[in-house]
């Protein structure tokens, strides 16, 4: 009987948890998503307005990168974006303009922090990897860090 009523007590006390961290997750998702759809389409309120300010960025070694240094803060960040935005109106008739299909999709909850991996295809025989590092603050999730690279299949 003790063991029956321990468990249930523990059970009551970790269901609320778990139902915060799926609520957690799913923003997290959601806010993800949403993302990927601004950056595709090159809409630029929708896209920066994810970022936090104190965001940082390893940009993936391309034509349309300015600077392959991590790059920290909201303006050193969307200075970087705005050539690549500029670069991918210039190349492509849209919206969409980008064609990023996350693959392999990954949220892992650390509290109030969240990191989202994935994969893309890309033109010429490559992929993407990303690495977003997302943060729970006063304005929601934003994200704190985005890790780039690209890899040529062999």
């Amino acid at each position: 009987m003790t063991r029956t009523l321990t468990a249930i007590a523990v059970l009551c006390l970790t269901c609320p948890a778990i139902a915060a961290q799926q609520n957690s997750r799913k923003k997290v998702e959601r806010t993800f998503n949403r993302f990927i759809v601004a950056f595709n389409n090159l809409d630029w309120d929708t896209f920066r307005s994810a970022l936090a300010d104190d965001v940082t960025l390893f940009n993936p070694d391309i034509p349309e990168a300015p600077n392959l240094g991590r790059l920290d803060g909201r303006q050193r960040v969307e200075e970087s974006f705005k050539a690549v935005f500029a670069a991918s109106r210039r190349q492509s008739n849209g919206p969409p303009y980008l064609h990023i299909v996350p693959k392999n999709v990954r949220v892992q909850m650390l509290g109030d922090s969240a990191i989202v991996t994935f994969e893309f295809d890309r033109d010429g025989n490559s992929f993407g990897r990303r690495t977003f590092v997302f943060h729970r603050g006063v304005h929601g999730w934003k994200i704190a860090h985005i890790h780039a690279s690209n890899v040529v299949r062999h």
